[in-house]
């Protein structure tokens, strides 16, 4: 009898540890998230009493833009990770595993983990709660940190008082090399900026000569009134032709769904008429249903560039028409990604004005000088372009890339 007193109490325990984890489980199943709200996220209660986890209204916007901007590519993952601090300014729970553990966790665009038990494989649920982002941007911040994709690791070192750090060549022509940076202190003890080459041929230009006429040439690089609009305009029906073959695609992969279904309902009359084995159908349930959750995302990836395009274009030639006030109200990082841009060969000042081999095609066919489009008129060209007149012809397929840049620079 002592025996048994003393083995009640930890069969119970064990029944109840059973009952919790299957609980939990079944809760997962459902997609509820179980356990305290990771980053991004915080508990709530309903006035039901059913508990959930919501966006963290300070949390979710920048782990948001962390994942933004990994997909960008214009920075490392630690270099980020350190922005976001900067922006958290102490607050909020990102720590570098917690960031790190964020980024790799797919319940940021919706998705929640079964575990395996027993003979069960694990699997991925739709989650209840409200997704930070898209399936498509987790998918490629997963292909980033994992090497499938380039990825562009800039090392940002100019101070805001040197945003040309790095562009600049040197103009004496036996120095191939590009001016650096560098504070000199005086007597009084401000600061005064430079920009400098290295080696011993000693070119030397104050930063803030070099970054007001950096500034003056491109305010002076106004589009012809309208020209934007046509831009948008021819852009828009290129894609329109482009994009046919889009279509057909897009067709294709909802009739192999709508096949795939159609086998899933035969599969199961079958099932229910003892015409097929359980076993048999849970193979058929499992091999559909993940072919059409494929196809379905092929089809959601399909859907939003074709939407989404026309917008995208506008909104982002609109920002590209203004570069010159948000290259002037940008901070350092925007203010080097709008140089590296428009500019991808190198700058060469000579003490006045700064000069480029090549403009950016996309640019050059926008930002019409207006000593080109119109009667030639006296004074000194403010335009980039006086090392070489030739600029390369837009095509519009080739040339998508470049605005992609743009797009990040919003």
């Amino acid at each position: 009898m002592l025996a048994f007193y003393l083995a009640s109490p930890e069969v119970e325990n064990d029944r109840r540890a059973l009952n919790v984890f299957h609980g939990m489980r079944r809760a997962k199943k459902e997609g509820r998230y179980m356990g305290t709200a990771p980053l991004g996220y915080v508990n709530k209660i309903t006035e039901g009493k059913k508990k959930f986890i919501a966006p963290h209204d300070f949390e979710a916007p920048l782990l948001k833009w962390a994942f933004e901007q990994i997909v960008s590519n214009n920075f490392n993952t630690e270099q980020i990770w350190k922005m976001v601090r900067e922006k958290a300014n102490g607050k909020g729970r990102f720590s570098k595993n917690n960031f790190w553990v964020a980024v790799r966790n797919p319940l940021y665009c919706g998705k929640i983990f079964i575990p395996p038990y027993k003979e069960e494989k694990g699997y991925f649920v739709k989650g209840q709660h409200e997704p930070l982002i898209s399936e498509k941007t987790f998918a490629d911040v997963q292909d980033i940190l994992d090497g499938r994709k380039r990825v562009v690791k800039p090392k940002i070192v100019a101070m805001d008082n040197l945003p040309l750090r790095g562009f600049i060549k040197c103009p004496n022509p036996n120095c191939n090399r590009m001016l650096t940076g560098s504070a000199s202190k005086g007597k009084m003890g401000n600061y005064y900026y430079y920009y400098h080459c290295t080696s011993s041929c000693g070119v030397r230009f104050k930063a803030e000569t070099a970054n007001e006429a950096f500034l003056k040439q491109l305010r002076y690089m106004s589009p012809k009134e309208g020209m934007v609009d046509v831009f948008i305009e021819a852009f828009i029906k290129d894609f329109n032709n482009k994009t046919k073959a889009q279509n057909t695609e897009r067709a294709n992969i909802i009739g192999e769904i709508d096949a795939l279904n159609k086998r899933y309902q035969n599969a199961l009359l079958k099932n229910a008429d003892g015409e097929m084995a359980d076993d048999d159908f849970q193979e058929v349930k499992k091999l559909t249903k993940g072919k059409i959750e494929v196809l379905e995302r092929r089809l959601n990836d399909l859907a939003v560039v074709g939407t989404e395009i026309k917008d995208l274009v506008a909104s982002t030639l609109k920002k590209v028409a203004n570069i010159d006030r948000r290259y002037e109200n940008g901070d350092i990082e925007e203010k080097r990604l709008i140089v590296s841009s428009m500019f991808p060969d190198f700058l060469e000042f000579d003490g006045t004005q700064h000069r480029t081999p090549r403009l950016n095609s996309v640019i050059a066919l926008i930002y019409q000088n207006n000593s080109k489009l119109q009667s030639k008129k006296n004074g000194t060209s403010l335009s980039f372009l006086d090392l070489s007149q030739e600029v390369i012809p837009l095509g519009f397929e080739p040339r998508t890339h470049t605005l992609k840049v743009y797009c990040s620079t919003s």
